[in-house]
């Protein structure tokens, strides 16, 4: 195996899981928004008519989650974008390398 396959795959690893983990830490601190006795208070895009607590937008939950631990929800978000911007690299650096080819057939 090359080097620089070593050092994508291991690079892809490593980010793989510095997204599992940011992202239970964030999705843990998102769930304890219901169960604030002032959740109303914190929701942006859910309507102010929602009785129960369990009808919370998840993007209200992010917010929260991002007001209470910035850093971590931001890990999150950077790793989750690290991660799509390698495989379109590769995906995208594997194309050219077959669209410069030449297939001939006999």
């Amino acid at each position: 195996m090359k080097k620089r396959g070593f050092f994508k795959l291991y690079s892809l690893l490593c980010l793989v899981s510095v997204f599992g983990y940011s992202y239970w830490a964030t999705s843990w601190t998102a769930s304890q928004l219901p169960t604030l006795p002032d959740w109303k208070s914190h929701l942006i895009f859910t309507p102010g008519t929602v009785v129960a607590s369990k009808d919370i937008y998840e993007i209200d939950m992010f917010l929260y989650a991002f007001k209470v631990a910035p850093l971590m929800t931001g890990v999150c978000v950077l790793s989750v974008c690290f991660i799509v911007g390698l495989l379109v690299y590769s995906v995208k650096k594997q194309l050219t390398y077959v669209g410069g080819k030449k297939i001939t057939s006999s």
